[in-house]
């Protein structure tokens, strides 16, 4: 029998998702090979009445399994050592934040999968993209209308779900000649793509979005080919670009004085250039709203130093002395949005699409992992970093 653990989120600001709903929770174990126990809760979205409603048995904490399914990371005094945990870890990029989490992983002899690192096909199996991209869009176009005065939203919480959402967008089109460039094309781009237009914002080409101006609200959207090139201006090569970063540059330039928000939806790699440099950020450079939903801190988008939250979730970034100041405090600043937990703000929705990937694409694998999808996903085992992460050495020494 393998007994599997449903964690309580610790991480302050609350986050309220879970990687299973209770109805997902049984249909693990109606194939009688699986046991679940749900750990007590007070935040999550959903109750523990409702695990119990299920038969799924709610406890105070998880010493009787053996494989334990978060969402953030796990508080350093309550990982429970020789353990299996699931979560994003946030240490492969070398998190400073997340040093002596990695390092207290080793030492407990904790087997560490982190959600970010399964792939099949060299692609993600697990992400909370699309609704990264909803809410961060939503949020940003909030920051855009109250920063201007144009209007005062309610904030995501208002909303049961994505369903209400749109009831409300379809109600209240946007109808300001701005332009809105989102930088990338995955999960988390599609997101934002649906969230704009829901509001009846058009999308336009790339080349009409540089060269005419328009009546009402339009975005544009660029894969990684229409914002990055080589050094030595050569035709792109994107299987290149991914094994030699540093050998390209951005070229979002031409768009700096054209955007009036720019919502960052891309991956960001440490060795990849930034979108542009903090010198680049002048009185040329239009875009006074951001939303930088990947949010990278000093990742791709300079601007970003800090994560904002739920609770707190913008901050103005002064141009003249590059640090950072209270949100709209000026309309020459730059209003930047960076959550990091934004599918937060969507608890049940996003939960109940993280939960069903799990249960098509993951939990088969934990009786037969015969494509070694779990073996390359995991980080640590045995009380030391596994072979394909040995590069994080030199980050716990």
């Amino acid at each position: 029998m393998i007994r599997i653990g449903i964690v309580k989120e610790y991480k302050v600001p609350n986050d309220y998702r879970t990687p299973f709903t209770p109805s997902q929770a049984k249909k693990i174990m109606s194939n009688k090979i699986m046991d679940v126990f749900c750990q007590k809760s007070d935040i999550r979205c959903y109750k523990d009445e409702e695990y119990l409603s299920k038969k799924i048995k709610v406890v105070d904490d998880l010493n009787e399994s053996d494989i334990i399914f978060g969402i953030k990371e796990v508080p350093i005094p309550e990982l429970i050592a020789n353990k299996t945990y699931f979560m994003f870890s946030h240490t492969i990029k070398k998190q400073s934040y997340n040093r002596e989490l990695l390092k207290t992983i080793i030492k407990k002899k904790i087997r560490l999968i982190d959600y970010e690192c399964l792939k099949s096909n060299n692609k993600r199996i697990i992400a909370f993209g699309n609704y990264a991209g909803i809410a961060g869009t939503y949020n940003t176009l909030m920051a855009y209308g109250i920063k201007f005065k144009k209007f005062n939203w309610k904030r995501l919480s208002y909303f049961k779900d994505t369903k209400e959402l749109y009831k409300f967008s379809n109600l209240n089109p946007l109808n300001d000649p701005i332009k809105i460039l989102i930088i990338g094309n995955g999960r988390v781009a599609s997101g934002a793509v649906e969230l704009l237009e829901s509001f009846n914002i058009k999308r336009v080409s790339i080349k009409d979005y540089l060269e005419k101006k328009f009546s009402w609200p339009a975005y544009s959207q660029l894969k990684v080919t229409d914002y990055i090139k080589s050094h030595d201006n050569k035709k792109f090569n994107e299987i290149e670009y991914f094994q030699e970063p540093d050998a390209f540059k951005s070229n979002y330039k031409k768009f700096s004085d054209k955007t009036d928000i720019l919502i960052n939806a891309a991956y960001w790699d440490p060795q990849s250039p930034k979108l542009f440099k903090e010198e680049e950020i002048n009185n040329k450079f239009s875009a006074k709203v951001i939303g930088d939903i990947s949010c990278d801190i000093d990742g791709a988008i300079p601007c970003t130093k800090i994560a904002s939250t739920i609770e707190k979730p913008f901050f103005d970034y002064c141009v003249e002395t590059k640090k950072i100041t209270t949100p709209f405090s000026n309309e020459k600043n730059i209003t930047v949005m960076s959550i990091d937990n934004l599918p937060s703000e969507l608890p049940r929705d996003s939960s109940r699409y993280f939960g069903n990937i799990l249960l098509e694409k993951i939990i088969p694998l934990l009786s037969d992992d015969n494509e070694n999808i779990l073996k390359e996903a995991t980080i640590t085992r045995d009380g030391d970093l596994c072979k394909k992460y040995e590069y994080l050495r030199d980050f716990i020494n």
